[in-house]
């Protein structure tokens, strides 16, 4: 499926549209936060796995492409922590800026080619040695319907991933911990996700 150029506009309109369309406060999963570790929220959202962070202790940088979402975060979280509207393939930062970046349920909404050129900006921007908590619904998941790729009716891109893709994907990063989520609803349907966290540096999968 070829790369939309109206991503921007659709995220824009998904947040003017959802107030609040993710509640609570996110779960870091295997990714354990040293007080004062300097963490980009990549693709903030409105700040669930931001709220997160924060919670660990960490000081906290949050990117959205969407003005919306962001706009969201700097009301909510005030000067607690910092918010950008950004794309997360061309990221405003030094090299090396961060120890952690979180890049929860995004890459879900990234072509190949967008995937491939944010991967690299998060191995950039990311000290040696840092640590990155991914995680992305797989093509088991129920959503899915046996697709690897969907769009929606808001227009908005679904990817669903294997372990052996996300293995491609992060090559030149050491995985720490691969690991596959199995969480049945109130209702029945049983949402799949790939949980992965790696350390900025050349190692296997």
């Amino acid at each position: 499926m070829p790369e939309k150029d109206d991503d921007k506009e659709c995220w824009e309109r998904f947040y003017a549209e959802q107030r609040r369309p993710w509640r609570g406060v996110g779960k870091l999963g295997p990714l354990k936060v040293a007080p004062g570790s300097k963490a980009l929220d990549l693709g903030c959202g409105n700040g669930k796995t931001a709220a997160a962070l924060l919670e660990a202790g960490a000081v906290v940088t949050g990117i959205d492409i969407s003005e919306n979402a962001v706009a969201q975060c700097v009301k909510a979280f005030g000067e607690k922590a910092v918010f950008i509207a950004a794309d997360c393939t061309e990221l405003p930062f030094e090299d090396g800026s961060f120890d952690i970046v979180a890049a929860v349920h995004v890459f879900e909404h990234l072509g190949e080619e967008k995937a491939a050129l944010a991967v690299k900006e998060i191995k950039r921007a990311l000290a040696p040695g840092g640590l990155l908590l991914l995680r992305s619904f797989s093509v088991c998941d129920s959503r899915a319907g046996g697709r690897s790729e969907d769009v929606r009716g808001n227009g908005i891109r679904y990817r669903y991933f294997t372990k052996e893709l996300i293995a491609e994907m992060f090559d030149g990063f050491e995985a720490v911990s691969v690991e596959r989520i199995d969480e049945t609803m109130r209702f029945g349907a049983v949402r799949v996700r790939i949980e992965c966290l790696f350390r900025n540096g050349r190692g296997p999968l």
